[in-house]
């Protein structure tokens, strides 16, 4: 250990060879407080349960999330399902909801319908509570 006089007899040589030690203390702290938050944290597991067929799985996501409503000229259509009047298409409508009530309904409508056509759709499904629903449309292109 290097111990300093007050008097210095070579005029302060010494004092200046002196190694200052702040920097490797500031080094050492900081990789303290590293150290003692990760040797802290305590290591979070998940129990997964895997599929045990890859393809059963597969088929349940890609299934369809909502009811397709299409309004036809003379017709409507429920997800395929073909109706000649209003009345029938009411009914459709009622027990599909009953069956899939978080899935959400799309309206896709002929160019030829007319406006009374949708309106008429439309306040029928708000009037089931029914508070929004897609409507399908396709931009015009420009010619």
């Amino acid at each position: 250990m290097i111990t300093l006089q007050s008097e210095d007899p070579h005029g302060g040589t010494l004092r200046e060879l002196a190694p200052d030690l702040t920097p490797m203390l500031d080094i050492l702290f900081i990789l303290l407080v590293f150290f003692l938050l990760t040797v802290g944290t305590v290591m979070r597991s998940l129990d997964l349960q895997l599929p045990s067929a890859v393809e059963e799985e597969l088929e349940q996501l890609n299934e369809p999330r909502h009811i397709m409503l299409e309004i036809r000229e003379s017709s409507y259509a429920l997800d395929g399902q073909e109706f000649t009047h209003f009345g029938e298409l009411k009914e459709a409508i009622k027990e599909s909801r009953a069956a899939h009530s978080d899935h959400e309904i799309i309206v896709a409508g002929d160019r030829q319908i007319s406006i009374e056509k949708l309106l008429k759709v439309l306040t029928y499904l708000q009037s089931q509570g029914i508070e929004a629903a897609n409507i399908l449309m396709q931009k015009e292109t420009n010619q």
